[in-house]
């Protein structure tokens, strides 16, 4: 088995990506802004302000693409819960100021985030310098626009959003919980 890593290309069309792009920019008021312990971006969730016709496009995307995982990993009912939830998705921003990241970090590291099980995030950009990274298994994904990279969010998959050069990044995020 490998590192459980993996990205499934053009999810979504450039098109849609940029209408989100849009719609992000469009509505500042919504914006919450992150500047803590490494963490320098601006989101929205878009459950919380009704992006009803949006989300359900998007746990579409999500939904289908866990049964690929599912599938390509060949894991078995016996192995994923038959019953998760999705947390709510984010879209996030960074900007290409030098300042805007997400320093290494896991995504489950305290028994408030220990129901995720699978992290998902979806670019809606393209990047050369936003990539997501893995410095401990030496993995680098490129930020590719419409692109759908999926992994565990445990302590083995330490992983860091690198600062975007020329371009803001967009993505959007979510993880499965268990219920």
């Amino acid at each position: 088995m490998d590192n459980l890593i993996k990205v499934y290309d053009n999810v979504i069309d450039k098109e849609y990506c940029n209408e989100l792009i849009s719609k992000f920019e469009n509505n500042e008021q919504l914006h919450e802004k992150f500047d803590s312990k490494g963490m320098v971006f601006t989101q929205i969730n878009i459950q919380k302000i009704g992006w009803v016709s949006d989300y359900n496009i998007i746990k579409k995307v999500f939904t289908a693409n866990v049964e690929k995982y599912k599938n390509d990993y060949k894991i078995s009912e016996q192995q994923m819960p038959l019953t998760c939830v999705l947390e709510p998705v984010r879209m996030k921003r960074y900007l290409p100021n030098n300042y805007d990241e997400f320093k290494p970090h896991v995504d489950v590291n305290q028994k408030a985030n220990s129901t995720r099980f699978l992290v998902m995030f979806l670019y809606l950009t393209d990047n050369k310098k936003g990539k997501t990274i893995f410095p401990n298994l030496d993995v680098e994904i490129e930020c590719k626009q419409g692109s759908l990279l999926m992994f565990p969010p445990m302590w083995p998959w330490l992983h860091a959003g690198q600062k975007p050069s020329r371009v803001s990044k967009y993505i959007m995020q979510s993880y499965l919980h268990y219920v």
